[in-house]
């Protein structure tokens, strides 16, 4: 077997090493980047997670403070929002008490407002079933706070005759409406309730 010259195989041998030598660099900066890339992602998770903790646990502790009344959100309300007035008619209890042997009539209401105002007339008409009804008004003017409960009684003398086609404990309608004032602002406000009668 002849031998190779002594130049061809030193070609060779540096032929065989450069390539050996330029895998294992070629492998070296695989393995390098691929331990770069998992390091990155492994870091930008472990900073969201950790972003996503602090805010979960400060909302919470918000939640927790505007739940005990410490503060509260600041909203932005428009002028219409700030204007709104509402009025409501009730009675927690009896409504309407009728005494026919003297021909009186108490009808007792309760209002509540949004705003501060003034009660400045009240009408109401009182009904039964049978069709008979009992017209009471009052012009006598009361201040009525703001989500207050205030009290508003209609005291009135009859003809006995006029009650007798009223009933303990009949249903009675009770229709009408009241005027309110707030400065030069007059709002009127229907009423319509059911209660019973106390005799």
């Amino acid at each position: 077997m002849d031998k190779l010259p002594l130049h061809k195989r030193i070609l060779e041998w540096l032929t065989s090493h450069s390539l050996w030598e330029f895998s294992k660099h070629l492998v070296e900066v695989a393995l390098s980047a691929g331990l770069i890339s998992v390091g990155i992602s492994r870091f930008f998770k472990a900073a969201f997670d950790t972003g996503l903790s602090i805010f979960l646990v400060l909302m919470g502790v918000m939640g927790m403070l505007w739940m005990s009344g410490v503060f509260r959100w600041s909203t932005s309300t428009s002028k219409t929002e700030e204007a709104k007035w509402d009025i409501y008619f009730f009675s927690p209890g009896v409504a309407v008490s009728l005494t026919p042997s003297i021909g009186r009539v108490i009808i007792t209401l309760h209002i509540l407002s949004t705003q501060p105002t003034e009660l400045i007339f009240l009408h109401v008409t009182l009904r039964n079933d049978k069709g008979t009804s009992l017209d009471c008004e009052s012009s006598e003017p009361i201040t009525v706070g703001a989500m207050e409960l205030t009290m508003k009684m209609l005291d009135k003398k009859l003809p006995p005759a006029e009650l007798t086609t009223f009933e303990k404990a009949e249903r009675l309608n009770l229709d009408g409406y009241a005027k309110f004032r707030d400065g030069n602002s007059i709002k009127q406000i229907q009423i319509r309730m059911t209660t019973v009668a106390s005799m």
